[in-house]
């Protein structure tokens, strides 16, 4: 005998609509594929960045991770902004560690310089990602990135202030600039084509020159 409907359970009831579709995506499944693409973005750099590899990473469909992030540029320029403004901090920190006693000029910013290259030879592939979706155009850069990178700039600026050549603010900021892209340079060259045995010790080398001849000229009377 077939039960009638008021004796059969709300869920086995014809007339009870059964649910359709997945169930919603949770902050947890977020932070898991954050994880995953984190993990593989060290560790293979933007060649791991598709999303089956960070769907199968994960625990995720790969419609997950579209549902989640609307497309793999997404996640990887948030993947950026979290490594540049762990690489802002860093050198915060760095320059944190010396300051308190009567440190010159140009050795607060050899101590950037160092904070630079430590943190590319620890986060090459990472850091990597952020160069080369940087070079790619305005659809990589961010405000929230164009305002980290003002801050880094900011911190050398904040070193160089009281050298008399850079008295003026305009020149300062251009000086900083300048000695940012100097430091990037060298790294980036030395580290890929030096033939010496310590690479990393030839660029600081290199560096110290660059900084060193800077500063000595800066910190003349004008």
């Amino acid at each position: 005998m077939k039960p009638s409907p008021a004796q059969c359970p709300e869920s086995a009831r014809p007339d009870t609509p059964k649910p359709r579709g997945r169930p919603g995506l949770t902050e947890q499944d977020r932070g898991a594929a954050l994880q995953a693409a984190r993990k593989l973005l060290a560790t293979v750099g933007l060649e791991g960045m598709q999303a089956r590899a960070i769907a199968r990473e994960a625990g995720l469909s790969v419609g997950s991770i579209y549902k989640l992030f609307g497309d793999i540029e997404a996640l990887v320029r948030l993947l950026n902004l979290e490594t540049h403004r762990e690489f802002a901090a860093h050198h915060r920190a760095a320059l944190e560690a010396i300051d308190g006693g009567a440190v010159s000029a140009e050795a607060r910013l050899m101590a950037l310089a160092r904070a630079y290259l430590d943190f590319v030879l620890a986060n090459g592939r990472r850091w990597d990602a952020v160069l080369r979706t940087s070079r790619r155009g305005e659809g990589g850069r961010s405000a929230d990135y164009v305002q980290s990178e003002e801050g880094l700039f900011a911190i050398v600026e904040s070193v160089i202030a009281d050298l008399p050549r850079f008295a003026d603010p305009a020149l300062r900021a251009r000086a900083a600039r300048a000695l940012w892209a100097s430091v990037h340079g060298i790294i980036s060259v030395t580290l890929a084509n030096s033939r010496a045995s310590d690479p990393a010790a030839d660029a600081l080398a290199q560096i110290d020159l660059i900084l060193g001849a800077v500063t000595r000229d800066a910190s003349l009377p004008q």
